[in-house]
């Protein structure tokens, strides 16, 4: 390695940086090793990669599907809530209908027992109670 760094440059060659000298005694003497690929010097394998992608699409796949279901349920049960609001409203509506009825019927009530009680104290008088 040392020889590799202080070897003579040729007319138009670029010195190697250590970095690159030290990739290249690793690569010749243990190929297999971890240290370039941990530092990234050196490519996992594609095959690594490609199983990977793979795995990521199907799990971005598997989101878009989730999200799809969620924006679905969403919908519907918007559709539910706007459907219960506008019975809430007839709902009250008839409440208001009803109670306006009550008040009319109560009205009249109070009317006739006003004519009742003015008809017993006619009658009360003619017959002279």
């Amino acid at each position: 390695m040392d020889e590799k760094m202080i070897a003579p440059v040729q007319e138009g060659e670029v010195r190697k940086s250590s970095v690159s000298v030290v990739a290249e005694v690793l690569t010749k003497h243990h190929p297999s090793s971890k240290f370039l690929k941990n530092v990234g010097l050196q490519p996992n394998s594609t095959d690594k990669s490609n199983k990977s992608n793979v795995v990521v699409n199907a799990r971005v796949l598997d989101l878009q599907e989730q999200l799809e279901m969620s924006r679905q349920r969403s919908e519907v049960m918007r559709e539910e809530m706007d459907a219960m609001k506008r019975k809430a409203a007839e709902a009250e509506a008839a409440q208001a209908e009803c109670d306006k009825s009550y008040e009319l019927l109560l009205k009249k009530a109070e009317q006739n027992d006003a004519k009742n009680a003015q008809l017993m104290a006619l009658v009360g008088a003619k017959t002279g109670n």
